[in-house]
C-alpha cells in the first residue's frame, strides 16, 4: 500500500487588504466586562502579532500582501477569526469564556501506552528531518492522545497552543491544533517471531494528517541577527513547501531546478501545469492528480490531489488545502520545516 503523509498547516487563509496601516483595539471579557491581558493577536501563520496589556489594549501594523487570517486567542475563550481587520471595529472586542466543555468519551479503552503514542505524534507532528531533532515540545503533557483499536486511528487535540522550540531556526511556534490523526492498519501476526524484549508491533501506519494555526515568535532576539540564523532560515526555505508551491504558481519550477514527474517519466512543466494570477493569489491548473517532484538535490516529493486545481498565495500558501496530500521528502518536513508566511529571504 503506497504511504501518504497528509500535512496540512493553516487554516484557510483568505486575502485581506494590502494597506500597511496600524490596527489597534480593546478587549474584554464577554461576561464581564473586564479588560483581558495577555490576549494573542496575531496574522495566522506569521511572525506578525502581539499581546493584549493589562488594560486588554493592543496596536499591530499591518504589513504588506497580507493572506493571512487576524486571530484572536486566549486559554479558557472562544478563538475568534477576521478575514478583514481592517475595516473591523476592535474598540471593544468582547470574548466569550468557554463553558461546559467536556473532553471525549471513548467507550472502549486505549490499548496503547501514553509513551507510544507520544512517539508517533512527535514524529509526525515535528518531522523527521534534522531540524525536528533540534526541537522540543514544550507543553506536551497538555496534548490529549487517543488509539481507537475500532478504526485503527490515532487522535490528539490541545486545549491550549502547542508551543514548539525550533533551536534551528530560532523561533518559539504557537501551534493552535485544530485537528491530528494517524491511521493504522492492524498487521497479520502469523509470522512475527515474537521477543520478550521487544514491543510486539501489532500496526502499520498508512497516513497522517494535522490542521491548525501557527504564530511565530524569536526564540532569541539576540541570536536573530547572527549570520547563523540567516543561514539556517534560508537553507530551510529552499526546500520549504512554501516555496514549492510557490515556485509553482509563479512558473518558475524549472528554473530552480525541479523535475515534475508523471507515470515515473520526468515531463514537461508547461504540458501539465498552468498558472493564473487571480489578484492577490494564483489559480493554478493540472493536467494529472498524482506527481511526483524532485528538487535540485533529488529530494523526491510527491502531491496528491483530489481535483486538479490549486489556489495559491503569493507567499506560496495552498488556500484550498483541503484537496491537497504530500508525499515523501516535502510531508516529512512538518512544523519543524515550517516558516513564517511573512519570511522573506532576501530581507533577512
Amino acid at each position: 500500500m503506497k504511504k501518504i503523509i497528509i500535512l496540512l498547516l493553516f487554516l484557510i487563509l483568505i486575502p485581506v487588504s494590502a494597506r500597511a496601516q496600524s490596527i489597534n483595539g480593546s478587549i474584554v471579557d464577554a461576561v464581564t466586562n473586564e479588560a483581558l491581558p495577555s490576549v494573542n493577536v496575531y496574522f495566522s501563520g506569521t511572525s506578525k502579532g502581539t499581546i493584549s496589556d493589562l488594560d486588554g489594549n493592543f496596536e499591530i501594523l499591518n504589513y504588506e500582501n497580507s493572506q493571512s487570517v487576524f486571530t484572536v486567542s486566549l486559554l479558557g475563550y472562544e478563538s475568534q477569526f477576521f478575514n478583514d481587520p481592517l475595516n473591523t471595529d476592535f474598540s471593544s472586542l468582547k470574548l466569550q469564556p468557554k463553558v461546559g466543555e467536556l473532553p471525549a468519551v471513548y467507550i472502549k479503552s486505549d490499548p496503547w501506552s501514553r509513551e507510544k503514542k507520544e512517539r508517533y505524534f512527535i514524529k509526525q507532528f515535528l518531522g523527521t528531518t534534522l531540524i525536528a531533532k533540534e526541537c522540543k515540545i514544550l507543553n506536551l503533557d497538555k496534548v490529549r492522545m487517543h488509539f481507537n483499536l475500532t478504526t485503527s486511528v490515532m487522535s490528539a487535540f490541545s486545549q491550549e497552543p502547542v508551543l514548539i522550540e525550533n533551536r534551528d531556526l530560532n523561533y518559539i511556534v504557537a501551534y493552535d491544533l485544530k485537528e491530528f490523526e494517524i491511521t493504522f492498519e492492524e498487521l497479520s501476526l502469523e509470522h512475527i517471531q515474537i521477543s520478550e524484549s521487544l514491543e510486539i508491533p501489532t500496526h502499520r501506519m498508512v497516513s497522517s494528517y494535522f490542521v491548525g494555526s501557527a504564530f511565530f515568535k524569536e526564540l532569541n532576539e539576540k541570536e536573530a541577527k547572527k549570520g547563523w540564523v540567516k543561514r539556517h532560515r534560508k537553507r530551510a526555505y529552499k526546500v520549504s513547501e512554501l516555496r514549492l508551491f510557490k515556485l509553482i504558481a509563479e512558473n518558475r519550477f524549472e528554473e530552480e531546478g525541479y523535475h515534475l514527474v508523471f507515470d515515473s517519466k520526468k515531463v514537461a512543466v508547461k504540458d501539465h501545469i498552468r498558472s493564473r494570477k487571480k489578484g492577490e493569489f494564483y489559480v493554478v491548473d493540472f493536467r494529472e492528480k498524482t506527481y511526483e517532484i524532485l528538487d535540485s538535490k533529488n529530494f523526491r516529493s510527491a502531491i496528491y490531489l483530489e481535483i486538479p486545481k490549486l489556489v495559491i498565495s503569493k507567499a506560496g500558501n495552498v488556500l484550498n488545502y483541503q484537496v491537497l496530500k504530500t508525499g515523501g521528502f516535502v510531508s516529512n518536513l512538518k512544523v519543524s520545516g515550517m516558516l513564517p508566511l511573512d519570511y522573506d529571504p532576501e530581507k533577512r
